[in-house]
């Protein structure tokens, strides 16, 4: 019997009200064990992730509550998927309610956020995208996979494929960057690892989120609206997707906003016309958290019933936490406001997902001992240790680093460096802060003998001074000073947009200080977001930045063998830093104006700002040096049936053995409508010992060199088009090819 027979079947043999339980996804209940004590779960853990409530006391407040978890709703069928639950035990009781006591014996699909590992945690997305390795992108998706599996998991809201080009918005840290084609590039590979059936049948589904321009909110403000033509939707936003529904996702997630006007989760030309029609999507489509309910708060639904309706009918097939489906689908059916059939197609999407990713026929037991097998192994770190270093970017090197054999006393400062909660970071629920490994754990783990390295807190992302004067003490007595600043877990991620790029607190002015000392200084940045650290790169006595982002559960191992040179850094930016936040958004594939900026006062700039970015998209620096040469063009003239060819030799110039992202972009100079200045076309990462030198060489079809017009039609004008090559989006070497008609 095939999928589509065996999903019929089912389907005519369930009640309406089974048929809404699969449409119905939900978390646990919280109930207070105390009478008279009302549980705020969610306004508890708001005040934890801004740093009002410690997690020690969130964690007692909790444990004065009882977790319901639903099993009455489960087995009674009304209720076909779970959201946010972590614990193994706990997923393989509701999965028992759902295959051994429910009437039709449905498994449950069991989401969570598996976009960054799952008990062993990689780099955030935005961090992992800064390797261009799409090796590193399918090693931790594999490794996620594999323990999330193992833990009863099935299904994985990622990737998050949203471009992101304001650093405001505190989401980016979820992002794959700014960039289309190397967003499109890890999108792809993330769904194909995630849903690859291993030989044990482990897989995940896996959701492309958020759908559409969530990355676009207004100011970078998160939850904000979103206004943009359709145009800028096909060029920009839309791509990433593509790709993943081309790769086979088996989801979408709709967004929380509104999208010119209409909130995504109940647009009906957005996920249905454009998502299914247009873009061949044949998954199904799950509401964002409460999405469905939003609805009503956006003043497009007069109540939450009135929004059950007009998020089904515009092809949103679950309701995730809302619970306005199973409140309210049956009555709307019974009135005669919707008809069943609607109902009946939502449920054939999630239904024929339950079967393809083999759900009916996975032994649900509880095995602990199985779990451990695959869980937090010293392979998994290994793995998450081998991505972070590729993740990390060097922004600044005045030749203090590879930190030397003659520096024998070093002070590590800042309270983040020891500080396992903020160095694991944001989007990290279903891993824990307790087997991360801390700087300066990691330092002293990978010290040569002889080597002290010593500790003072020294300053923290607030106004506490009290630390600053032992630190400068204990600066003057070191050979070198490692100063771990940036933020902390909760200032980035969901709900923490920030108007301030800066680094918070007091941060800067220890900065300042220390550099007084005398003592040379390199600066690590814990962070989930660009920053606007100029300061830092414009002071003489900050001799390094190594932006490592949140590395994950190997973290102060990452760092540690980055600063002693046992690796040499190759990450380059897949977001531009701006000099300011009143630059957001700020990104390098702009569109030209008619004044480009310049020292010409009349043109397209801030006069109290640098024009260029403080860093650019791109970017990245290594203990080596590369030279790029001999750039060459195979055919200067070619038809849209054609490919352009071209190479690059690249000769490392340094005294190290090191990696290089070669990056290829492309400027259509005249065109019916105005064109990025550069778009990101290829790249490939390659591997050179000192002194060796190697040919790059790239293939872009014609076809490829397009984009859509006014009438959002796909077009391949003629014309001159320049290609650029080089070591990020600004130093490149430059050629020119003309694109004609047969």
């Amino acid at each position: 019997m095939t999928i589509d027979e065996r999903v019929e079947e089912l389907l005519q043999s369930m009640t309406l009200r089974e048929k809404i339980g699969q449409l119905n996804q939900a978390g646990t209940r919280m109930n207070c064990a105390l009478p008279g004590f009302e549980a705020d779960i969610d306004t508890w853990v708001s005040e934890m992730l801004q740093g009002k409530l410690a997690k020690e006391e969130l964690d007692r407040r909790l444990a004065m509550c009882e977790e319901n978890l639903r099993e009455d709703e489960v087995a009674s069928g009304e209720l076909g998927n779970f959201v946010n639950l972590y614990e193994d035990e706990k997923i393989a009781r509701v999965q028992k309610a759902a295959v051994e006591d429910s009437r039709l014996k449905i498994p449950l699909l069991i989401g969570a956020d598996v976009i960054r590992g799952y008990r062993t945690i990689f780099p955030t997305p935005l961090a992992l995208s800064c390797s261009w390795d799409m090796e590193c992108v399918r090693t931790m998706a594999h490794v996620a996979k594999r323990e999330a599996y193992a833990g009863g998991v099935n299904w994985t809201f990622g990737p998050m494929l949203d471009i992101a080009r304001d650093a405001r918005w505190g989401r980016i840290v979820e992002s794959p960057g700014e960039d289309p084609y190397l967003a499109g590039r890890i999108g792809e590979t993330l769904v194909k690892e995630f849903q690859r059936k291993e030989e044990d049948g482990c897989r995940l589904m896996a959701s492309a989120k958020h759908f559409l321009a969530y990355g676009a909110v207004s100011g970078g403000q998160d939850y904000y609206t979103v206004d943009l033509s359709e145009r800028q939707l096909y060029e920009t936003y839309l791509p990433p997707f593509q790709a993943a529904i081309d790769a086979g996702v088996g989801a979408v997630m709709s967004a929380f906003h509104d999208l010119n006007g209409v909130p995504c989760t109940m647009d009906r030309w957005l996920l249905t016309d454009l998502l299914r029609g247009k873009m061949g999507f044949t998954g199904f489509v799950v509401s964002d958290a409460e999405g469905v309910r939003q609805c009503v708060a956006h003043g497009c639904a007069k109540d939450e019933k009135d929004a059950a309706r007009l998020a089904l009918l515009a092809g949103g097939d679950m309701d995730m936490s809302s619970l306005d489906y199973a409140g309210y689908l049956e009555e709307l059916v019974s009135e005669g406001e919707l008809d069943e059939t609607v109902v009946d197609e939502a449920v054939r999407r999630v239904l024929k997902k339950k079967f393809e990713f083999g759900l009916f026929d996975r032994d649900y037991t509880y095995d602990p001992a199985k779990i451990a097998e695959v869980t937090l192994t010293e392979e998994n770190r290994k793995c998450a240790r081998e991505v972070g270093k590729r993740s990390v970017v060097l922004l600044k090197n005045d030749g203090i680093l590879p930190i030397r054999r003659e520096v024998t006393r070093i002070l590590v400062t800042g309270a983040i460096a020891e500080d396992r909660q903020a160095l694991l970071g944001p989007w990290a629920f279903t891993g824990s802060a307790e087997p991360v490994v801390t700087v300066v754990e990691g330092l002293r783990s990978y010290a040569s003998e002889g080597v002290d390295v010593r500790y003072v807190r020294g300053f923290d992302v607030n106004d506490d001074r009290s630390d600053f004067a032992e630190a400068y003490e204990a600066a003057k007595q070191a050979d070198l000073v490692i100063a771990v600043g940036g933020e902390r877990e909760y200032m980035s991620g969901e709900a923490a947009s920030r108007a301030n790029l800066h680094l918070a607190g007091a941060q800067e002015e220890f900065l300042s200080g220390l550099v007084k000392t005398g003592t040379p200084v390199a600066v690590v940045l814990i962070n989930g977001r660009p920053l606007a650290v100029g300061c830092l790169k414009e002071n003489p006595g900050i001799q390094a930045i190594l932006e490592a982002w949140h590395p994950g559960t190997e973290c102060g191992n990452v760092i540690a063998e980055i600063l002693y040179g046992r690796y040499n850094p190759s990450g380059k930016l897949s977001v531009t830093f701006a000099n300011e936040a009143g630059q957001e958004p700020m990104y390098y594939n702009h569109p030209n104006t008619g004044k480009p900026g310049s020292d010409f006062k009349f043109t397209s700039k801030y006069q109290d700002i640098p024009i260029a970015p403080l860093y650019p998209f791109g970017y990245g620096l290594s203990y080596t040096t590369f030279s790029y040469e001999d750039f060459r063009i195979e055919q200067e003239t070619l038809t849209v049936e054609e490919t352009l060819r071209c190479s690059v030799e690249v000769e490392n110039t340094g005294a190290y053995a090191g990696e290089e992202i070669v990056q290829l972009y492309l400027r259509d100079v005249t065109a019916s409508c105005a064109r990025p200045v550069k778009e990101l076309k290829r790249f490939e990462k390659i591997s050179l010992a000192a002194g060796e030198r190697a040919m790059v060489r790239f293939e872009l079809p014609v076809s490829e060199m397009g984009f859509y017009n006014r009438s959002c039609d796909y077009v391949v004008e003629p014309g001159e088009f320049r290609l650029f090559v080089g070591t990020d989006s600004e130093r490149v070497l430059e050629k020119t090819v003309q694109v004609v008609l047969k």
